[in-house]
Formats: structure tokens, C-alpha cells, sequence
């Protein structure tokens, strides 16, 4: 007789991608977070180390050469906050283009996708009110359905926050499913039969059950495996596969369930947890290579066994509902309950009270403002709730603000005014970020962003008030005291915020230093929400332009007066004209009022405007560095120290023109110069020197991804890249090769073709030379 195949059993690993809205809603950029230096911000760093990491996870030999690549987002349930993944696409699409593909994988290998939705910029839903929480939802919804082209059937409720309202939405809203801590469940049973009291147990995490809301709402649940999240979250389960493979087969031998699932943030696998990402890719390959278990994902699973059992939750603290993150219920996000991440002895969360009270208080305004405009606006044809929900492509950034308001104005006036009464609403919305909260401190990051957020709405809502609303919020947001007294309060922090530079004027600074500064080719017309429409230098320290927020729909006339042109000073007078109020404005800048974001992009104009070298310019640089080393052999001392740093400078500057700025089309020319520039960068630069044609290396091996992943592969290119690394390491230089291998493995693993007349060999070569151990055959 055959021995019997054991049943696989269903495993699920869902991971929670969010980041908090990070953007200044004057301009639409995120400013400089030194705190994640290197990295300018903070999404920049995280998806670094998790999100780009996930779509090309590295799975590794004994001797740590690449065997495969993997899209762990095909593999695991996975939900992207929409604010998260409206940067993603903007600023790493091949990474969005990545989590959209595995969503289809998904679907074609289990017939339901990996991707849920989630309520929008992570409010805590039972803390909303009723319409807020709705909104919410369906924001969720339209962004998912935008992006993923089907209707989302699960959502992931912030920090899973949940209570009966709750519940009833989400089944209004059509969503079959929710994921929540094991914790937030006190009793289970059948239909008609006495519930279970769990008496302070988990829920069972092997089958979905049933919730009811208060209205008749039903919609399933599943409840995590509690073990595996800590262990994966605090344990660091991800450190070893094996282990954590071997976990699970305990847990499928002694539990003996259908279904092992956990959930946690998706950004343990690899920021939290170095690498995680690359256990995760391991985990799944072992899965896949073994007959314990089958990876699925929640809608999969739900629809082959719908849940029979009803689950009771907790009610709470004030009976407001249950989460993931505060043993009180929801308390974390409105008052000093307890929980917190730390800080220094004596500190409390007092703030959180008077925080979420100074926005209640406001957002009881701006409803009441809101509802009355619209009506006064569009009459009584136009729900103002029904504008607003549908409102959300904009808000994400999917579809332009006039366009949209095309539908319910021709008149620009009208527009405009309904541009701010909508924007009012979403950085409303947007000030109950739940991470404002969830900290140590009223003076951390997260809170002091929520606070420029309903600033911004007041300042939306200006035109429609009797000037009352932004002194109320003011001396609310005093009550709220930060823990250290030189801190201050939120209305400290609120004041400082009202001092920094209006959008249209960065904006106009932004555009009148780019003009000096860059090269003509180099000349921007978009800084965040802000367009330039026309330009004109009527006389040199003067500038004139009109700019247009595609946000807000106002238009806006600078002019831009360099007062001390003869000294050379960052010193401008802007004077703003508002189009449509006739407002005017003057305002003195000084270089100490240069954002440090923007003083980053305008270094990057002046690198580019002088390394930029014409062909001629760099092979008499070449000759002369030829002469100056042969004429400095065997001689016991530097010849014209002077000379040798202008040549030290000379080399960088055309080193950056080759890569930095030039491209792979000038290499066969300047192969042999570059080489002899190195040479001399190896034998006469300093460390700091040395460092900074490191960076350059690696920018350009980003650069070669970046054209492999939109034009292809083909002999040209892979020659550059093997002559390249071979020069640079010969040197002792190793670039960084992440982006590189990204880039190439589609095409060693036959998941793209190459172009027509590409050698193979070559191809294989690349691989070697990048670290792989797979070759074409």
C-alpha cells in the first residue's frame, strides 16, 4: 500500500505596509527628516530596507550567491496604506508596478487576490464619527478598485480597531472580511446555541468567525496566531527560516488546525527586523518545495470555508472598541491609558485628551461649514456627503481636482471654492492620523504633523468663517502639554508651524533659484502641487511668473526681487498677488529660509551645471592628468600641491559628467580616460575624496537599472557594466549592486527576454559578475 500524503495545511502570512502621511500639505513635498539620514525621509528609508526589498527578495547558496529573486507580495496577504502607496508610485513605480503584479499572481494561483484595502489614512474608525468612519471606508475602497482593478472583499482596519458601528459599515460597504487580534475576542459560539467565554484566552486562530453589528451588519473575522506575530515581531523568528519553519510544523503537529495564520506589520520583514524580507523569501521557498503546507491568502481560504461561528468582542474602555495595540480598547488614541513606546522617566500622555479634543472641537466647524457651502454652491441636487465620498480619487491623487470638478461647475470661481472646501476636509481627515497619538510625546513627529494638517484646513476654510476658528484651535491646543516644559504646547507648536513659508512662495523661491542656478535643460516647472505657468526676466534681478496650485486651483502672480544683485546674496523681496482675491503679500528671504529639502535639490543642480563637460573639455583633462603623473615620477615631493588639488577636483567633476550626468553611449570613448583618472584619484585622493566616487559608482550602477528595467538588455550595456566592474573593483571600489541585480534577474531567470541578437554568454557572465549562481542554459 502507498504511505498516505498528510494534508497540507493553509498558511497565511499577512503583512500591514503603512507610513503615516508624511507630505507638507502647503506644498505637497515631504521636508527633511535628518533622523533618517542617510536617507532624506523616512519613506525613502523604509523602502530601502522593506518595501522595494520585498518585490525582489534575494534567496542565497551556502556560499551567499544569489540562486533566486522573489516577489514575496505574490506569496503573503498583504494591504498598503493608500497615502503609503500613493508615494510608492510616485517615486518608485517599479516597485508599485511590483506589489500590483503579485496581486494578479495571486489571483491566477488561488482565484482571490493577496491585496485587502484599508480605511484610508488610518483613523482609529470607532473614535471617528459615524460619516468620518464611513468616508474613511470607502476612500479605502476607491483607492483599492483604482489601483488593483477589482473590488477589495477584506480590509484592514487601523491598528485594528473595531466596535459594533464599525462592523455595520464595513458590511454596508460590501467588505466580506476584517483581520483582528486574537485578544479582542472574549466568546464564541453557534447560531442559537450559548456562547463560549474565553476568559481571557485567545480566540482559536484555525477558522474565521462571524461578527455582528449593531444595525444587522455581519461580516467574517479571523483572528491571528498570537505566538507567531510576537515571535515574528519581538522573537526574531525572521532571523533563522529553518527555525521559523520549524515552528510551524509544532504548531501544525501538536494544534492540529486547518489553518495557521498571523499578521503583523509589514515592515518587520526587513526595517524593523534587518533582512527580514530575505527570511520571508526563504520561508516561502521552503514551503513551496515541501508538502507540510500551502500558502493562500484570507479571500481564498473564506471562500472555501465560510465561517458558521459567531465571535463576541470585547467592548472596550467607555465600551468605544478593541484594537491590536492597546490592552484598554482604544484609550491609546484618545487618553493617558498606559500604553505608550517609552520615554523618559515621569512622562506621561496627558496630551491626548486635549489633542483629540482641539481637533473634535475644530472638525465640528469645518462639518458644519462644509455642509452649508456645498449647499449654497451646487443647491440642493448635490449631496455634500456624497460629493465628499467621492472625492477620493483625488484626494489619492489619481485624478486631477479640476477635472474632477468639471462634473459640477464650468465657472473657475466656483471651482476654486470648491477645491478648498473639499482639500479642508481631507487634511481634517488627515489630523486623526493615528500614529499622532500612539507615541511617547506630544513634541514627536507624528503629533506636530497632525497639527500642520488642521492648520492647513483652517487656512482652506478661511473665506467661509467669521475668522473665529483658527484662535479656538490655538488655545485648545494649548491645553496639550508636551513633557518636556521647553517644549511648550500644541499651540507652541502650532505657532511655529504658522511662521514657515506659505506653498506658493517656496514654490516661487524654488523656481526663481532653479533659474539661476541650473543649467537651461535642467529648468523645472513643477515644484509639489505647484505649476509654473509663465516665467518672464523683465530686467536680470527681477522675475515675474504666475503659478497655479493644481490642488487648490489658485493662481498666483510673483515677483522676485534680488535687491543686492552686485553682492551675490540669497537675499530675494517676494511679492504674491492671489488671482482671484486680489490679495497681495510681501515677503523678505534670507538663505536661513532655503528649506533644507530644497537646498538639497538646488546642490544637485550646481554638481550637475559643474560637471557637466563637453567631449573636448574631458580629453584635455585626460592629457593633462597623463602629463602631470609622468612628469611627477621619481619625484621626492608633490609638484604645485596647488595644481595637483585643482586636478583632484578636475577628475571628480569629469568622473560625474562620464556617469553621474553622461551615458553609456560615450564609454568606448572614455574608457581609457576614465581609467587613467581613477588611477590617479587611488593614488593621490584623500579618504573623503575616495568616499565621494564611491556614491558615484553607485548612482550609476542605479542608473544602468533604471534603463535595463525600461529599454532591456543588450550587448552594449553588459559590456559596460562588466568593463566597469571590473576597472572599479581592480581598484578596490565594490558599488552597490542591489539595484543593479534587480534589474538583470528578470532576464537570468528567463522572466524577460533580452534583446533579439543579445549573447547569452554575455548574459551569463553579468550574472556571475553580479553574484548569481543561476546561468541561462
Amino acid at each position: 500500500m502507498k504511505t498516505p500524503i498528510p494534508e497540507k495545511t493553509s498558511l497565511i502570512f499577512h503583512g500591514h505596509f503603512y507610513q503615516p502621511p508624511r507630505e507638507n500639505p502647503r506644498t505637497g513635498l515631504i521636508g527633511k527628516q535628518l533622523t533618517a539620514s542617510p536617507f532624506p525621509d523616512w519613506n525613502e528609508r523604509i523602502n530601502t530596507d522593506c518595501y522595494g526589498a520585498n518585490s525582489h527578495s534575494r534567496y542565497l547558496s551556502g556560499v551567499r550567491r544569489i540562486l533566486s529573486m522573489t516577489n514575496n507580495y505574490a506569496y503573503i496577504n498583504f494591504n498598503f496604506g493608500p497615502t503609503l502607496l500613493t508615494w510608492i508610485e510616485k517615486h518608485h513605480h517599479h516597485t508599485y508596478a511590483s506589489i500590483l503584479e503579485a496581486d494578479k499572481l495571486s489571483i491566477k494561483r488561488l482565484g482571490a487576490g493577496n491585496a485587502i484595502a484599508q480605511a484610508y489614512n488610518h483613523s482609529i474608525l470607532p473614535l471617528c464619527t459615524k460619516e468620518d468612519a464611513r468616508t474613511q471606508i470607502l476612500w479605502g475602497l476607491d483607492d483599492f478598485s483604482r489601483r488593483f482593478g477589482r473590488d477589495a472583499q477584506g480590509m484592514w482596519l487601523p491598528e485594528t480597531a473595531i466596535n459594533p458601528q464599525v462592523i455595520d459599515l464595513l458590511a454596508e460597504s460590501g467588505i466580506k472580511f476584517v483581520v483582528l487580534s486574537p485578544w479582542q475576542c472574549k466568546a464564541i459560539g453557534e447560531k442559537g446555541k450559548e456562547m463560549v467565554q474565553l476568559q481571557g484566552k485567545p480566540a482559536p486562530y484555525g477558522r474565521p468567525f462571524l461578527l455582528n453589528g449593531n444595525s444587522g451588519g455581519t461580516i467574517s473575522a479571523f483572528f491571528y496566531n498570537p505566538q507567531l506575530a510576537e515571535g515574528i515581531s519581538f522573537g526574531h523568528f525572521l532571523r533563522d527560516a529553518d527555525l521559523l519553519y520549524q515552528r510551524l510544523l509544532d504548531i501544525k503537529q501538536t494544534e492540529g488546525q486547518n489553518l495557521i495564520h498571523t499578521a503583523t506589520d509589514g515592515e518587520i520583514y526587513g526595517h524593523h527586523e534587518p533582512y527580514g524580507d530575505m527570511a520571508l523569501a526563504a520561508l516561502i521557498k521552503k514551503v513551496e518545495e515541501r508538502n507540510d503546507f500551502t500558502l493562500t491568502n484570507y479571500a481564498a481560504y473564506l471562500n472555501e470555508h465560510p465561517a458558521t461561528e459567531y465571535a463576541y468582542l470585547y467592548d472596550g474602555e467607555e465600551q468605544k472598541g478593541t484594537s491590536w495595540s492597546c490592552s484598554h480598547g482604544v484609550s491609546r488614541w484618545y487618553k493617558d491609558c498606559g500604553c505608550h513606546t517609552g520615554g523618559d522617566d515621569g512622562w506621561n500622555q496627558k496630551w491626548r485628551t486635549p489633542l483629540r479634543t482641539a481637533f473634535d472641537h475644530l472638525a465640528g466647524k469645518l462639518d458644519t461649514i462644509y455642509t452649508d457651502q456645498i449647499r449654497n454652491l451646487l443647491g440642493p441636487s448635490v449631496d455634500p456627503t456624497g460629493l465628499l465620498n467621492a472625492f477620493a480619487p483625488v484626494v489619492s491623487e489619481l485624478v486631477d481636482m479640476d477635472a474632477f470638478l468639471e462634473t459640477y461647475t464650468t465657472d473657475s470661481k466656483t471651482k476654486e471654492l470648491l477645491a478648498r472646501l473639499l482639500l479642508g476636509q481631507k487634511y481634517k481627515h488627515f489630523s486623526y492620523t493615528s500614529c499622532g497619538w500612539f507615541f511617547n510625546d506630544l513634541a514627536g513627529l507624528e503629533p506636530r504633523q497632525n497639527i500642520v494638517y488642521a492648520l492647513m484646513a483652517v487656512h482652506l476654510y478661511e473665506p467661509f468663517s467669521d475668522g473665529s476658528i483658527l484662535p479656538t484651535l490655538l488655545d485648545d491646543l494649548g491645553q496639550a502639554k508636551a513633557n518636556r516644559r521647553q517644549d511648550g504646547t500644541g499651540r507652541t507648536f502650532a505657532e511655529q508651524a504658522e511662521t514657515e513659508l506659505t506653498g506658493e512662495v517656496e514654490a516661487a523661491l524654488f523656481f526663481t533659484l532653479n533659474r539661476r542656478i541650473a543649467l537651461a535643460e535642467d529648468f523645472d516647472s513643477t515644484y509639489g502641487y505647484f505649476r509654473l505657468d509663465t516665467s518672464t526676466h523683465p530686467h536680470h534681478p527681477t522675475i515675474t511668473m504666475e503659478l497655479t496650485n493644481v490642488q487648490s486651483l489658485e493662481r498666483f502672480s510673483c515677483t522676485v526681487v534680488d535687491p543686492h544683485p552686485q553682492l551675490a546674496n540669497l537675499e530675494y523681496t517676494i511679492i504674491v498677488r492671489n488671482l482671484q482675491s486680489g490679495s497681495t503679500e510681501t515677503y523678505f528671504m534670507g538663505h536661513e529660509d532655503i528649506p533644507l529639502r530644497m537646498r538639497d535639490e538646488l546642490f544637485r543642480q550646481i554638481d550637475r551645471n559643474i560637471c557637466v563637460l563637453d567631449k573636448e573639455q574631458l580629453k584635455r583633462l585626460s592629457s593633462n592628468l597623463y602629463h602631470y603623473t609622468s612628469l611627477a615620477k621619481n619625484v621626492p615631493y608633490l609638484p604645485m600641491g596647488s595644481l595637483h588639488q585643482e586636478l583632484i577636483g578636475s577628475s571628480l567633476s569629469a568622473i560625474k559628467s562620464l556617469f553621474m550626468y553622461g551615458s553609456i553611449g560615450m564609454w568606448d570613448l572614455f574608457k581609457q580616460d576614465f581609467t587613467m583618472m581613477l588611477d590617479f584619484f587611488v593614488k593621490y585622493g584623500k579618504q573623503p575624496e575616495l568616499d565621494l566616487i564611491r556614491t558615484v559608482f553607485d548612482t550609476e550602477m542605479a542608473n544602468v537599472a533604471e534603463k535595463i528595467k525600461q529599454y532591456g538588455l543588450y550587448d552594449k550595456n553588459i559590456r559596460f557594466i562588466l568593463e566597469f566592474l571590473q576597472i572599479v573593483r581592480e581598484r578596490n571600489f565594490q558599488p552597490d549592486l542591489t539595484t543593479i541585480q534587480d534589474a538583470v534577474y528578470p532576464f537570468l531567470s528567463m522572466q524577460r527576454k533580452p534583446h533579439q541578437d543579445t549573447d547569452i554568454a554575455l548574459i551569463n557572465a553579468l550574472g556571475k559578475t553580479l553574484n548569481f549562481d543561476i546561468a541561462i542554459h
